[in-house]
């Protein structure tokens, strides 16, 4: 992932991930077992280091009750 415009997006996703996820009070260990997940793979997605799955997607969405507008960039906030 070399390109400046992916790495951006991963990050907004990242970001908003996190704010949720703390806004709820939770761990990123809390969360990664309510998604069924790795807790390496939620810390790896909140640096934005993680280029995510569609499928890891809706399991952290699922997970955090949000829904895409909640989480995916589009917009003024792409630019």
């Amino acid at each position: 992932m070399n390109n400046p415009e992916d790495k951006k997006i991963l990050g907004l996703i990242a970001a908003k991930f996190k704010t949720i996820r703390t806004e709820q009070g939770l761990s990123q260990r809390k969360l990664a077992l309510i998604a069924k997940m790795e807790y390496n793979q939620v810390q790896k997605l909140e640096k934005g280091e993680s280029n995510l799955q569609i499928t890891t997607i809706v399991r952290l969405m699922e997970a955090l009750n949000a829904t895409p507008n909640d989480i995916l960039p589009y917009g003024n906030e792409l630019s």
